[in-house]
């Protein structure tokens, strides 16, 4: 009997040492198995966060030459690259080159037929990426399981719909010390600031292209020194310095006979008298008089125009920095250009290197002359306009009524937070301040602000 037992023992030794391989290969293939399913869904997320934020970015994803056509733009690629080493931190994912059939197109609305057959048009971004992993339980001959290292592959796709147009006016400082150079770029500040309203306009061109009926985008430009300027008559004004190469000066602010500055009647202008009803005779008998640059209202013709008139773009490449600055006079001529825009959505953007001329005063209205004791700079004039009389607070009041969508941004170069202009940071509020470091940085912002006014993504 005890023989028959040690018999029934050795059996059962032998079904188990046959068992134990199939039972860690169950337990191989049910660990990994359910480890790759979720790795599967992390990857398809992290392709999905990618791809809408490809989508807000707009980048054209334009591949490199001698590259495929679904090979997909730099940046765009470096945003999927992101993306994925943020879902997957241990697989030390550093860029494009880390993910294996990284793949980006962009289709657009006449690619697309359910767009081309409806009403409301879109652009289409598609993404798919893998990545290889090491799995915990490796397989051999022995025992199932998966091999050393797993492919992953995901896919992601987005759609921006193009649905609201928008009128977008960008104040630039063409101040003197605009000719300087920057830490941001190997040209002067006036220079990367004239390249960056370029790529602007390219990309509004590049919406009104779509021809989505009744939504027409539009983009102007003030320009400020000490003064704001537009192209005007010379028979308009009796006093001399005034008008210079058909270019006009205007001054904003009211003074009171005193020669002090009379701000109740400054801030009661801005929303009384119209564009059009603007003095352009501001005399300026200083050595910065005669400035070649002007006001440009808003316009579709962004890039180039059928009458063979100069397009926005042309005129802007020749303009000029020189003189001192008063940001608050671009603000209030960009408020009374910008009232004219037609569009559901309103974008007023100031790009500007410092703070206003604070040594230097407009009182005397004959432009820029040192303060004497008692009198008001250019600095401090801007510091109770806005921090005082609300200046800003009128202007986006102004600027939103009939319901509209309005926006104020403020870009600075070489900026230094909370010190530089404090009148403007509270102008468009903290949340409303890019401090750029560089010209890409700019574009990128202005690109971003732009996109996310005009369409949504799904």
């Amino acid at each position: 009997m005890s023989q028959s037992i040690r018999k029934q023992r050795g059996h059962a030794m032998i079904l188990f040492a046959m068992f134990v391989p199939l039972l860690f290969g169950v337990f191989n293939l049910g660990s990994e198995g359910a480890r790759a399913l979720q790795q599967k869904a992390r990857m398809n997320d992290a392709l999905e966060v990618a791809v809408l934020a490809i989508s807000a970015y707009d980048d054209d994803n334009e591949a490199d030459k001698g590259k495929p056509e679904d090979f997909g733009s730099a940046v765009n690629r470096q945003i999927v690259a992101d993306f994925v080493s943020v879902y997957f931190p241990n697989e030390k994912i550093k860029g494009p080159q880390d993910l294996t059939n990284l793949k980006i197109r962009k289709k657009q609305c006449e690619q697309i037929a359910e767009c081309s057959a409806g009403n409301k048009r879109f652009s289409q971004y598609e993404v798919t990426a893998a990545i290889e992993y090491e799995t915990w339980f490796v397989g051999n001959e022995s025992v199932a399981g998966f091999d050393k290292k797993l492919n992953l592959a995901g896919q992601g796709t987005s759609r921006k719909f193009q649905t609201n147009a928008i009128d977008v006016m960008l104040v630039a400082d063409f101040s003197g010390s605009m000719d300087d150079g920057w830490k941001g770029g190997n040209k002067k500040k006036y220079q990367d600031l004239v390249d960056i309203i370029g790529d602007v306009a390219k990309k509004l061109d590049d919406f009104n292209s779509l021809a989505i009926p009744d939504e027409i985008n539009t983009l102007g430009v003030v320009p400020f020194n000490h003064y704001v300027h537009r192209k005007a008559d010379p028979s308009q004004c009796n006093a001399s310095n005034t008008i210079i190469n058909g270019i006009g000066n205007v001054e904003h602010v009211r003074f009171n006979k005193n020669n002090t500055v009379n701000y109740v009647s400054t801030i009661f202008d801005v929303t009384a008298k119209s564009y059009l009803l603007d003095s352009v005779c501001a005399v300026d008998e200083t050595s910065s008089k005669g400035a070649n640059f002007y006001n440009i209202a808003l316009t579709d013709k962004m890039i180039s125009k059928a009458s063979g008139e100069p397009s926005l773009v042309k005129l802007i490449a020749s303009f000029k920095p020189k003189g001192g600055t008063a940001s608050y006079l671009g603000l209030i001529d960009a408020y009374k250009l910008l009232l004219r825009g037609k569009n559901k959505k309103r974008l007023l953007i100031l790009l500007s290197d410092g703070q206003d001329s604070p040594n230097h005063s407009p009182v005397g209205e004959t432009g820029p002359k040192y303060a004497d004791e008692g009198q008001s700079g250019y600095w401090q004039i801007g510091q109770n306009l806005i921090i005082n009389h609300q200046l800003c607070e009128v202007i986006k009041g102004g600027l939103s009524s009939g319901n509209i969508d309005t926006t104020l941004y403020l870009i600075g170069f070489d900026y230094k937070e909370g010190e530089t202009n404090k009148a403007l940071d509270r102008c468009v509020g903290s949340e409303n301040i890019l401090y750029a470091q560089n010209k890409k940085q700019i574009t990128d912002k202005l690109f971003s602000l732009i996109t996310e006014e005009i369409g949504h993504l799904k």
